[in-house]
């Protein structure tokens, strides 16, 4: 007897064609495969999700104190290399007082070969090296200016001068926390007009640099959390995708033949 109620031989009596065998029922293990490879999917978005970082932006370059090392080096003033025994002490002081009216009346250029003859003749103090730092930033030679600047506060850390020449030529190359923390420091040690003006600028300069790092890293962090939340609402389509597709196949593997009558039309 035909899963419809209707005999096989009476059908082909009849010349009717005999029923169609029901369909093979969906096996459980065909939905549990389709459901599992659902939860694969879901699983590696999970994982793409615990691993997703934001692209870092690229750090900040300081800017250089001159254009390439050939023109750096020319910059650079000899200094000081001997030992001390064959110091000539007269012609330091010689030096020092001709570069020293040569830069009261602004002559930067010859006063610089003043104060290198200085330099070489003897052991330079800080204070002599300073002033050719202060020579050498008026001339724009603002990588020459800074070493001397390093030099002499190598041998006097309290100098205010040098540490006033240093933080003007941070500024000028806007390295502006370097200028803030050198004419702090020189401001702490000799208080002077003028540095404090640099030092405010320099200090409103920091202040609108590390608010606008702030307001980069909220951004960042924005388009992090944007994506994150893009992800998230993946993974809830695909949790949703799988829960229906599971009741879907749950409900045709129970319905089988269920719904299927008699063949229309029989007396």
């Amino acid at each position: 007897v035909a899963a419809c109620g209707i005999d096989v031989k009476a059908c082909l009596m009849l010349n009717l064609p005999p029923p169609l065998p029901p369909p093979p029922p969906i096996g459980k293990d065909a939905v549990n495969g389709y459901i599992d490879g659902l939860q694969s999917k879901i699983s590696d978005l999970e994982s793409e999700l615990r691993e997703f970082k934001p692209e870092e932006s690229p750090q900040d370059s300081t800017s250089s104190a001159v254009a390439d090392e050939g023109e750096e080096d020319a910059d650079m003033p000899p200094m000081y290399s001997g030992d001390g025994s064959s110091d000539d002490f007269d012609k330091a002081t010689e030096a020092k007082m001709a570069a020293s009216d040569l830069k009261s009346s602004g002559n930067y250029a010859e006063a610089l070969e003043k104060y290198t003859e200085a330099v070489l003749a003897a052991e330079p103090s800080a204070l002599l090296l300073a002033n050719r730092a202060t020579c050498l930033f008026k001339l724009g030679k603002y990588a020459a200016a800074a070493r001397d600047c390093d030099a002499a506060l190598s041998r006097n850390p309290d100098s205010a001068k040098s540490l006033r020449i240093r933080g003007e030529v941070n500024l000028k190359l806007e390295k502006y926390h370097e200028a803030r923390k050198d004419l702090s420091a020189s401001q702490a040690i000799d208080w002077d007009s003028e540095a404090g003006q640099m030092l405010k600028e320099a200090t409103t300069k920091c202040a609108e640099m590390d608010a606008a790092k702030v307001k980069e890293r909220n951004d960042e962090e924005e388009k992090k959390q944007e994506k994150l939340r893009k992800k998230a609402e993946e993974i809830r389509k695909a949790q949703e995708e799988a829960k229906r597709e599971a009741e879907e196949e749950k409900r045709k593997s129970s319905g089988g033949m269920g719904g299927m009558g008699g063949i229309g039309g029989m007396p």
